[in-house]
C-alpha cells in the first residue's frame, strides 16, 4: 500500500509539474507557448488530413507553437474562427463570404474572418444519363431530381442557381434529399433524373453510374455563371472533357475554392510565419491530398477564392512574393 501511495504521488507531483509549469523553455531562452486551434472536417475526410499536415507543419517549424486538428465542417469553421475558438481553419470562399456579410445561415456578420490562402477549387455541376439528352435547365423541369442533402454545400448552390434562373422547386418533379452514394444509386435504377453537386468530377459513385451508361454534365448559361461567381464568392472553373465518358468536351461552370481563414486577432508575425511554412511545406498536403486535387495544391494558386480581407501577415507574405493582390485582400487587414 505504502508504495503504491508513493506511485500515486508520483504521478501526482508529475501532472501538478506539467500543468502549473511556467513559459515552455526552448534552446538558450525561454518562450511562452502559443497554441492553435485548427478547425477541419470530419475525421477521414480531405480538411481533416489536410488541417493535420498543417498542424504539424506549424508545430515541427515554429518555435513555440503547439497546433492541433479539431473536427468542423464550412459553417462551423467560420462561426468558431471568428469567436477565437478556433484560430485558423478551412472553410469555402462562398462559405466564407456568407459568413462575412451576415447571409445565412450566418446569424451575424463574422467580421473577424481572414484570409490565408487557397488549396483547390471544387465545381459545382449537374449530371445526367447521356442517354437523356438534356441541353438546357428548361429541360429539367418536371424531371426527378436530387440537389443533395439539406445543409450540402452543393444544395445551397443549387438553390441560388434556381434564384438566378427564376426558377423554383415545384418547377420540378419529385425532389429527393441523399448523398452521393444514394443518388448515383437512384439514377442508376432510374428514380432521379439529375443530381447537383459540389466536387472534383469523377466523383467515386458517378463512376460506377458511368460504367453502366454514360453520364453527362450539362453546360450552363455564360450569363448565369458570371453572375453567381460574383455574387456568391464563386471561382470559374473548366472540367475537362473525358470527365465521364459521356462528357465530350469541356463544360465551364464555377465553383468554391476550399482553403484556410484565420482569425484577425493572430499576430501579424504569426500569421507570415504559417503562411511561408505552409507554402515551404505544400509537398506535404499534395501528399495526403485526393488525386484530383493533387495538381491543384501550390502557391501559383494561394490566392485563389479571395473574398474576404488577407489578415496582415498573409498579405506581407504575398506581397513579398510579388503577387498581385485581388481587390477583396486589400481591403485588409485592420
Amino acid at each position: 500500500m505504502r508504495k503504491l501511495c508513493g506511485m500515486a504521488f508520483g504521478v501526482f507531483l508529475v501532472v501538478s509539474m506539467l500543468l502549473f509549469a511556467g513559459p515552455a523553455c526552448v534552446v538558450g531562452e525561454c518562450a511562452e507557448t502559443t497554441y492553435l486551434k485548427i478547425a477541419t472536417g470530419t475525421v477521414g475526410g480531405t480538411w481533416f488530413s489536410g488541417g493535420s499536415v498543417l498542424a504539424s507543419i506549424l508545430t515541427e517549424k515554429i518555435e513555440g507553437v503547439r497546433a492541433s486538428p479539431t473536427i468542423g465542417g464550412g459553417v462551423s469553421n467560420c462561426r468558431d474562427i471568428d469567436a477565437n475558438r478556433a484560430q485558423i481553419g478551412y472553410s469555402y470562399s462562398g462559405t466564407a463570404l456568407d459568413a462575412w456579410e451576415g447571409r445565412p445561415p450566418f446569424e451575424k456578420p463574422c467580421r473577424n474572418l481572414r484570409y490565408i490562402g487557397n488549396q483547390y477549387i471544387e465545381p459545382f455541376h449537374i449530371v445526367f444519363l447521356a442517354s437523356k439528352g438534356y441541353k438546357t435547365i428548361d429541360d429539367l423541369k418536371g424531371k426527378r431530381f436530387s440537389p443533395g442533402k439539406e445543409g450540402f454545400t452543393g444544395k445551397i448552390i443549387f438553390d441560388r442557381l434556381l434564384s438566378e434562373s427564376n426558377l423554383k422547386y415545384d418547377d420540378f418533379g419529385k425532389v429527393t434529399l441523399v448523398g452521393f452514394p444514394d443518388g448515383a444509386l437512384l439514377m442508376k435504377d432510374d428514380h432521379i433524373d439529375f443530381y447537383a453537386l459540389l466536387t472534383m468530377p469523377p466523383n467515386s459513385a458517378f463512376m460506377d453510374v458511368d460504367t453502366f451508361s454514360p453520364v453527362e454534365i450539362m453546360q450552363l448559361p455564360e450569363e448565369l455563371l458570371d453572375r453567381m461567381a460574383a455574387k456568391y464568392g464563386m471561382e470559374k472553373w473548366v472540367i475537362p472533357a473525358g470527365a465521364y465518358k459521356g462528357v465530350t468536351k469541356d463544360i465551364a461552370t464555377v465553383g468554391y475554392s476550399g482553403g484556410f481563414y484565420c482569425n484577425k486577432d493572430v499576430p501579424e508575425e504569426l500569421v507570415y510565419n504559417i503562411t511561408k511554412a505552409l507554402w515551404e511545406n505544400v509537398e506535404r498536403f499534395v501528399e495526403v491530398a485526393p488525386a484530383s486535387f493533387k495538381g491543384q495544391i501550390k502557391i501559383e494558386n494561394a490566392l485563389r477564392g479571395t473574398v474576404v480581407p488577407l489578415h496582415p501577415g498573409a498579405l506581407k507574405f504575398y506581397k513579398e512574393k510579388g503577387f498581385t493582390i485581388p481587390k477583396a485582400g486589400e481591403a485588409s487587414a485592420k
